[in-house]
């Protein structure tokens, strides 16, 4: 993910500028490589460029300035005002393609080098070139602004970090300044002082790339772990389009797994089992409005299968069982994801016409041989979402309310600012030691 590798960058770039005598750490005149080495160098510098150049594409649509507008002279034409966000980017982009230095190959990049000085490079180059994938279009399409400020004030303090850096390998052999360095230092300078005005959302760092997520095959494990193996495999499960009759059993399942659970979670934290029972009763509500709905297409056995397994199992536990804290933090996971799914499939069922709203026509089903003639109904697709009141519960009740991080920004952050301004670490109080 995201927070990863720019951990991993921010805390190769602290120990780079936490090193001074370069040319002593790159062994020397004596050297036979150390001319190749500053050429490495840059090609590692290059990626790190590159990376912080396509972040700022990323984010620069979603950053607004935080000053105050100034008021407008009516005799005077005003200009476009440019952010301090746009001019980094600007500068980042002139620096990026003014080089003559190509990035780091995929063989420089995973081949381990002897020196320390161009093994941190290597790193931060390697950071910077998985990060690509977690901050590329996909993460620009679901990012918010307070998450493109926080992006933003990453790739501020990076800049920074490489225009000091810039300055203190000038001795360096085949050494190439970056190109306007001084307007990249104040550029990345007026940009995370704008950005430190706002509230940034470090939660960005749980965007990015994923593994694909597997089902737990195998025997069910004990206890409450099997509970949690089968509500995992359902939310694997349900990657795939449900039909309504399985749809209707998926969300009867999460009803009594909600209510089920509630009195297991009252004995360690009572906020969360009202949270619980409020969602037992905004799925037993669903359940009534997805009466009305019908639809054959899509599959869904294994998604009510894996539902059913975790109401069996969660239906064996004896009553005193105590939960384990980590268990139910898996569940409220799970829920989350799980509601936010369930959400997603109503609404896309209903905007395909995969999901019809079933009418009563008034007249009678005759001409079936019974005493009884039923009323006739009918299944017609639905012109507007306000008609179904399904949506309105989904959209209302069931997706889950997004829990903003704004503090606890990570470690390595507040390391590299410390790296910036050439403030030493914290010692370690070492123990007492006692006399013989």
């Amino acid at each position: 993910m995201y927070g990863e590798n720019g951990a991993a960058m921010r805390r190769e770039l602290a120990a780079l500028l936490r090193q001074h005598r370069i040319q002593l750490r790159l062994g020397g005149p004596s050297e036979p490589d150390r001319d190749g080495q500053g050429l490495q160098i840059r090609q590692y510098r290059q990626s790190v460029l590159i990376w912080c150049n396509q972040a700022m594409k990323a984010a620069s649509p979603l950053i607004f300035p935080n000053l105050p507008a100034k008021p407008a002279n009516p005799f005077r034409a005003d200009r476009p005002s440019v952010s301090a966000a746009g001019e980094l980017a600007r500068a980042l982009d002139n620096a990026t393609t003014q080089s003559s230095t190509p990035p780091a190959s995929t063989e420089l990049l995973t081949t381990p080098s002897g020196n320390e000085v161009v093994e941190h490079w290597r790193e931060a180059a390697r950071a910077a070139a998985l990060a690509e994938h977690d901050t590329g279009g996909e993460l620009a399409a679901h990012m918010d602004v307070p998450q493109a400020r926080a992006l933003v004030g990453d790739v501020a303090a990076i800049a920074q970090a490489l225009v000091v850096l810039d300055q203190r390998y000038r001795n360096t052999p085949d050494w190439e300044h970056l190109h306007q360095g001084a307007r990249l230092g104040w550029a990345a300078l007026a940009a995370a002082l704008d950005v430190s005005l706002g509230q940034p959302d470090y939660s960005i760092d749980t965007k990015g790339w994923r593994p694909r997520t597997k089902p737990i095959r195998g025997h069910a494990r004990p206890g409450i772990l099997g509970v949690l193996q089968a509500e995992h495999n359902l939310l694997v499960r349900l990657k795939s389009f449900p039909n309504a009759v399985n749809l209707r059993l998926v969300v009867d399942s999460q009803r009594l797994l909600s209510s089920r659970l509630a009195p297991f979670a009252a004995r360690v934290d009572q906020r969360l089992a009202q949270r619980w029972e409020s969602r037992a009763a905004t799925y037993s509500l669903i359940q009534q409005q997805l009466r009305d709905i019908g639809g054959q297409l899509g599959k869904g056995e294994l998604a009510a299968a894996e539902g059913a397994n975790a109401v069996s199992r969660l239906a064996a536990l004896a009553h005193d069982t105590i939960i384990d804290p980590r268990a139910l933090k898996g569940f409220e996971e799970l829920f989350d994801k799980l509601d936010e799914r369930i959400a997603d499939i109503v609404e896309d069922g209903v905007a395909r016409g995969a999901y019809l709203r079933r009418l009563t026509v008034p007249r009678l089903v005759t001409g079936t041989g019974s005493l009884v003639q039923p009323v006739r109904e009918r299944y017609m697709p639905v012109t507007r979402a306000s008609d179904l009141a399904v949506l309105q519960t989904v959209h209302t009740e069931l997706r889950p309310r997004r829990r903003i991080q704004h503090a606890i920004p990570d470690p390595t952050r507040a390391e590299l600012h410390a790296a910036l301004i050439h403030r030493p670490l914290p010692k370690r109080t070492k123990p007492d030691v006692q006399q013989m």
